[in-house]
């Protein structure tokens, strides 16, 4: 690990991070996931999809889409929840983002 953190930068691991792990439904990467799961690349994903896919590398067999949408969907809230604690989002951004309608 420390030899990764001498060579790159903390953007650049999780890039690489985030192009390896697995979210379920076969998918694995985040262009895959947002392929996969909603037609879409990851720049255009919207608030709700990109808090959506935040939550589902924890436990992919329990969260992905296909059979473990409402597990998803609390997960999403604590996803969001977190964000509001750390005052990236307000409450009210939180709420408006959960009430969007995430379809895969």
């Amino acid at each position: 690990v420390h030899d990764i953190e001498s060579m790159l930068e903390k953007d650049e691991i999780l890039e690489l991070y985030l192009n390896v792990i697995y979210f379920g439904d076969g998918y694995y990467g985040i262009k895959e996931a947002c392929e996969g799961y909603f037609h879409t690349t990851p720049d255009q994903l919207t608030k709700a999809q990109a808090t959506m896919l935040a939550g589902l590398p924890q436990a992919p067999a329990n969260y992905q889409l296909s059979d473990g949408y409402e597990l998803a969907k609390k997960r999403q809230k604590q996803v969001l929840e977190a964000m509001v604690e750390q005052e990236i989002i307000t409450e009210k951004e939180m709420r408006t983002i959960y009430k969007e309608a995430v379809e895969s």
